[in-house]
């Protein structure tokens, strides 16, 4: 029996290439093929083996270049030709709200630090405009994956076991936002109550104990009805970022005072006063960056947490697709300077 030696597979096989012809230089294929030889050595080198790295032009072995997918490059030019264009605002300086291009799936990652103890949470939510009525009230479906990862690794803890069992019974979750896009109520009440009764007889099945009772406890006063639900869920950080009411009118300059509600606790709200802000250019990926950053307006916060903070600052980013005007990524943070250092941050972004 004999046995032939096949070729194996290049590994640049997989990426579209460039093949190095002699007296080829890393600035005359940058020029024949208009893209810059920065931007071709960048892309090259994210890939390629170490031997082929590029540093000041192509070696004297190199036989392939990477290149970038043609995709990819159009994004990159549809980019530049975006930098530095003004914000197209509506009339009045409206920043216009386009609900109905909105279906996108998000990666959602919350941080919570008490002094040097950090808890991250990861999940996906997919979020889905409906309709919207004559009154200019639109509907959303929200909906989470079953998929989430508390400090890297999946629920593990009866009590986190439980808040996933809380997920099935909330989701798909359908809300109401007003023109501002701003989260005002919750639609598909009746149907969540539904899926409880099912949800809590499983619970019932598989868990007991007193965690699980105050578990359900808890849960069936929650659901005592709509209010105390949308109430319970003002609490959720996702929907009062992502629905925060950034679509409004706008003064010349493109910002202006403003208060934001953001809850530090469960069922607590603080209110800050912000200077919210839309940057007038496009920034260099060509996005509208709009900012909120201000500070705590009550000096109450001691009641809350059995201390007085000295100062308590809150600060978003919101990043806005300039031609949809939809939500492609933001960071919402929010610290209270004390003994104990406490500090939320959310950060949404598009899920490719």
């Amino acid at each position: 029996m004999y046995h032939i030696d096949k070729p194996e597979e290049s590994t640049y096989d997989k990426f579209r290439t460039y093949k190095i012809k002699k007296g080829d230089t890393l600035a005359s294929v940058a020029k024949d093929l208009g893209v810059e030889a920065d931007e071709l050595r960048w892309y090259h080198n994210m890939y390629c083996e170490i031997q082929d790295l590029i540093e000041a032009d192509f070696k004297s072995y190199s036989q392939f270049l990477i290149l970038a997918p043609e995709k990819y490059i159009e994004e990159r030019k549809e980019k530049e030709e975006k930098k530095g264009q003004k914000v197209s605002l509506g009339n009045d300086y409206g920043l216009p709200f386009l609900p109905e291009r909105i279906n996108e799936r998000y990666k959602v990652k919350y941080t919570f630090e008490v002094g040097d103890h950090v808890d991250v949470t990861e999940m996906a939510i997919n979020v889905k405009w409906l309709a919207t009525d004559k009154n200019r009230y639109h509907l959303f479906e929200i909906n989470r994956s079953k998929i989430v990862h508390i400090n890297g690794l999946p629920p593990s803890s009866l009590i986190e076991k439980l808040g996933a069992k809380n997920a099935e019974m909330l989701y798909p979750l359908k809300i109401v936002v007003d023109k501002f896009g701003k989260w005002v109520d919750i639609y598909n009440y009746d149907e969540i109550e539904s899926r409880w009764e099912n949800l809590k007889n499983e619970i019932l099945d598989y868990y007991e104990g007193e965690l699980t009772e105050a578990y359900i406890d808890h849960t069936e006063k929650t659901l005592t009805n709509s209010d105390t639900l949308l109430r319970s869920l003002r609490s959720d950080f996702f929907f009062r970022t992502f629905f925060n009411g950034i679509y409004v009118g706008y003064t010349a300059d493109y910002s202006f005072k403003n208060e934001v509600s953001f809850p530090l606790e469960e069922e607590v709200e603080a209110i800050f006063e912000v200077m919210q802000k839309i940057t007038p250019l496009l920034d260099d990926d060509g996005f509208i960056k709009i900012g909120q950053k201000g500070s705590y307006m009550d000096s109450g916060l001691g009641f809350l947490y059995g201390y007085t903070p000295s100062k308590v600052n809150y600060s978003a980013i919101y990043f806005l697709n300039s031609e949809t005007y939809t939500i492609e990524k933001m960071n919402v943070e929010c610290n209270i300077l004390s003994d104990k250092y406490i500090k939320n941050t959310i950060k949404i972004e598009l899920l490719e």
